[in-house]
Formats: structure tokens, C-alpha cells, sequence
């Protein structure tokens, strides 16, 4: 299993890139709180899951399509 802390920072790292994340315009493509209630989708073994197949900026890149 994958250590906590690992998780924890594979999650910040996918927050820090949905909230760099802009349009074309300039503007952040979500709030913060937006990127929250994203956050709050997946449980910790959902990111496990993950990780191994997607890079924090994949993952973000994959939610910001949606």
C-alpha cells in the first residue's frame, strides 16, 4: 500500500495544477472552491489507483475535460 503521505502529496500536486490551470483569456479555468469539491470526489484509494498509471498534471488535465 501506498504511504499517506505519498497520497496526500500526489493530491496537493493535482490541486496546484487545477489551480494553475487558465483560459485562453487569462482567467483560472476553475475557483478554488471548485477545485475543492473536484478534490473531494476521490477517496484515497481512488488516487491510488491512479497514481501509477497518471502524472499529477495528467489527472488534472483529465478533470479540467470534463
Amino acid at each position: 500500500m501506498i504511504e499517506k503521505t505519498l497520497i496526500d502529496a500526489y493530491r496537493e500536486q493535482v490541486r496546484q495544477c487545477l489551480l494553475r490551470a487558465t483560459k485562453e483569456t487569462g482567467e483560472p479555468q476553475l475557483t478554488e472552491s471548485e477545485v475543492k469539491e473536484l478534490m473531494e470526489m476521490f477517496t484515497d484509494d481512488d488516487l491510488v489507483f491512479g497514481m501509477p498509471f497518471n502524472t499529477p498534471e495528467e489527472m488534472a488535465d483529465m478533470l479540467l475535460e470534463k
